[in-house]
């Protein structure tokens, strides 16, 4: 579980140097299907979670 908390730190730790938040998948394809797939996934997982 450590290498994962040294994750999340390095993360933290480039979002607060470059001053950006995390990107959302969505924004980065161009393709009107991959942008469909991209929000039919999260909702398969909204509706997975508890």
């Amino acid at each position: 579980m450590e290498e994962l908390d040294e994750s999340q730190e390095a993360v933290r730790n480039v979002e607060r140097i470059t001053d950006s938040e995390p990107v959302n998948g969505e924004d980065l394809v161009e393709s009107e299907d991959l942008k469909r797939q991209f929000r039919e996934a999260k909702e398969r997982l909204k509706s997975e979670l508890p």
